[in-house]
């Protein structure tokens, strides 16, 4: 399968404007060829806690990609916000298909407490997975990425694991060191897909990647702005479990003993 990773600048809390460059990213995806595009989490709005502005674009944001979707028969990952049962917000990272349905929701399982999201935003509580072609896709989304054991989870029935983020530049070394251990004891594709540039004072480098579920990295977006393709392929990941098998001499009985 060929992907497309979308590392974009999202322009903080400029809806139209952010619009406006994802259009042209989706046309150049088209002329490539991709099967699959990807934009980083809260993708069209940047990370932000005004979930009274988030919210009310992130209904638009659905339509919007159902019918981009379609209009460029692509699948299309992307970032959106609505509101949780508990009155607070949740954050979502969901897959438009070419026939204008969403075949992947999921919900951030640990919002990112150290910068308050857990104030406004409600935890998630499931795994998220689809299939496209005859790819098994899971996703998690940002900070997720510091919590392995939902990794080995979804790795059981996956090929290969979205990560979207809003991820900083001044913590760039955990990213990158973190989505490789991801991929490596999951032998799966990591597919991290970060943004560019400044955003109400934070600074973000990119460092989107792919990477191989032998550690090998196939993809380095490094620091700039574009539409970066990548293929995968699930009997990649087939041949490395059946190659170095080291999937079958864990003991999930004994970690949920100790845990």
């Amino acid at each position: 399968m060929r992907i497309a990773i979308a590392q974009t600048e999202i322009i903080y809390e400029q809806y139209e404007k952010n619009k406006t460059v994802a259009h042209s990213l989706m046309d150049m995806a088209q002329a490539m060829d991709a099967r699959l595009l990807l934009f980083p989490e809260m993708s069209f709005t940047g990370f932000t806690m005004h979930t009274d502005y988030s919210i009310p674009v992130g209904r638009e944001t659905v339509s919007w990609m159902q019918q981009a979707a379609s209009a460029h028969q692509l699948y299309i990952g992307f970032g959106w916000v609505r509101t949780a049962a508990s009155g607070k917000a949740e954050n979502h990272y969901s897959i438009a298909a070419p026939d204008g349905t969403l075949v992947l929701d999921a919900v951030k399982l640990h919002p990112f407490s150290y910068a308050k999201e857990d104030q406004y935003f409600e935890k998630g509580s499931g795994l998220a997975t689809c299939q496209i072609d005859d790819l098994r896709i899971g996703c998690f989304i940002c900070y997720d990425l510091r919590f392995p054991e939902i990794f080995s989870a979804v790795s059981k029935e996956t090929d290969c694991i979205l990560l979207p983020a809003n991820w900083p530049e001044r913590r760039r070394l955990h990213w990158c060191s973190l989505l490789s251990a991801r991929a490596i004891e999951n032998q799966v594709y990591l597919v991290g897909i970060n943004c560019v540039g400044i955003q109400d004072g934070q600074h973000y480098s990119g460092d989107s990647r792919v990477i191989a579920p032998t550690g090998e990295i196939v993809l380095d977006c490094r620091n700039a702005a574009g539409c970066f393709l990548c293929d995968i392929a699930a009997k990649t990941v087939a041949e490395t479990r059946r190659n170095f098998p080291v999937k079958q001499d864990r003991r999930p009985d004994f970690y949920r003993s100790i845990l």
